[in-house]
């Protein structure tokens, strides 16, 4: 690289040299035979040294490209997913919650079934599924038979009120105030 540096640095040189022959021969707008071809000896100088330059350069870069390793080392994670994503059983995400299940004694909750409102399309299991679900949930809680379950989706609103009602006597024709 220092090479190809000084060699620039020479070439410069030389084309200010060869710049100041041209102002310093020239008369009238011309040069005279002898000038002239020695001013050209000197552009080919700067051009060959320019061709040298290039020629080093690439020297360089394939030097660089034939320095690199042909073979890309194994320098892989144990355990990482070499290849495509693998789904079901055989995904990562299955085999990672296997073990951390294996690893709790299958004691580890989650709420798994949900993520967002159901109006964003936040449950993550089928319609049929979790209409098993809720008829298990039903057998096994005693609570859940003894309450009125009503199941909403979509546009459908509970109106919960958010004051307490408030109550009074008032006259025939008299007008209505609420007071605390």
């Amino acid at each position: 690289m220092d090479k190809i540096l000084a060699m620039r640095e020479k070439r410069a040189a030389l084309w200010e040299q060869a710049k100041a022959f041209l102002d310093e021969h020239t008369q009238e707008g011309s040069l005279s035979a002898e000038d002239a071809k020695a001013y050209e000896q000197m552009e080919n100088e700067v051009l060959t040294l320019g061709k040298d330059i290039e020629r080093m350069e690439r020297q360089a870069i394939l030097d660089a490209e034939m320095a690199k390793p042909t073979a890309v080392a194994i320098t892989n994670m144990p355990g990482a997913s070499l290849g495509k994503e693998q789904t079901g059983r055989a995904s990562d995400a299955y085999r990672a919650a296997m073990l951390k299940a294996l690893r709790t004694n299958f004691r580890q909750v989650e709420n798994v079934l949900q993520e967002g409102t159901d109006a964003s399309g936040g449950y993550l299991v089928p319609e049929e599924y979790d209409k098993r679900l809720i008829d298990v949930l039903s057998e096994e809680n005693v609570l859940r038979s003894l309450a009125t379950t009503i199941t909403t989706s979509g546009e459908h609103k509970i109106n919960i009120a958010a004051t307490k009602p408030a109550a009074s006597w008032i006259e025939e024709g008299a007008p209505l105030t609420f007071g605390d």
